[in-house]
């Protein structure tokens, strides 16, 4: 016999060997699996997701670099939570309400804020409060504004009576936004208030101790005359302290 023989016979031997300890392997039962909590069992629905292929080798040993890792701690605190919209210390908002004739004006200085919602013929002030980034004002019967200050933008919602609008208000600057002027004209109290949006659109209402009367809107910011009496309109920053 050549010396081939007993090598081959060999070689055949070892692979057979291999074999049947591979089936062995693979014939294994599964673990169980009832009851237990500990933190190395897989989530089958992570499996399901990983595309990876299975690690050739022996079934008992398993890579630790398909063992799923735990995911990062949550961390505690103010900081797992949205940070708060940043204060609005100065800003100017107005817009046209939609479903509505009129216009509003929002101002804020610091903590205090004002509004101002006029058609020509119905007008409401308002007063409140603005912190971090809630506005919150109330006016007479029960009226109220309330809004989101973010982005440059007044977002909410105006209520009047039974009636509301949603609204969104963009800052806007000088000479657009709210003005306002008193005066006393024969014994009466007279209160203006205009709004003016940088589109060129403006409405306003004079009333003569308490009741509406006709006049003319003024060019922002300039005097006009009412009954007889030259009335000058004063920007937010000149009556904030006085409503």
């Amino acid at each position: 016999m050549s010396r081939s023989g007993p090598i081959l016979t060999l070689l055949a031997g070892m692979v057979t060997t291999a074999a049947l300890a591979s089936l062995s392997l693979a014939e294994l039962p599964p673990p169980p699996s009832g009851g237990t909590t500990s933190a190395s069992v897989r989530d089958p629905a992570a499996e399901a997701q990983d595309p990876a292929p299975t690690p050739t080798g022996s079934a008992s040993e398993e890579d630790p670099a398909a063992e799923p890792r735990d995911p990062a701690p949550t961390p505690t605190g103010s900081a797992s939570a949205a940070a708060p919209a940043a204060a609005v210390v100065r800003a100017d908002y107005a817009t046209r309400v939609r479903g509505s004739r009129g216009l509003l004006a929002i101002s804020v200085r610091g903590g205090k804020a004002i509004a101002y919602f006029c058609d020509g013929r119905t007008e409401a002030w308002f007063q409140g409060t603005a912190t971090g980034g809630i506005l919150t004002l109330d006016g007479f019967g029960g009226a109220g504004v309330s809004a989101e200050l973010a982005d440059g933008r007044a977002i909410g919602e105006l209520s009047i009576g039974d009636q509301r609008w949603d609204f969104t208000a963009p800052t806007v600057r000088r000479p657009s936004g709210l003005y306002r002027a008193t005066a006393q004209v024969r014994g009466a109290k007279l209160v203006a208030g205009w709004i003016y949006l940088p589109d060129g659109s403006r409405v306003g209402a004079v009333t003569l101790d308490g009741a509406l009367i006709a006049a003319e809107i003024p060019e922002p910011g300039q005097a006009t005359v009412i009954k007889g009496a030259v009335i000058t309109p004063e920007d937010v920053d000149a009556f904030m302290g006085e409503l």
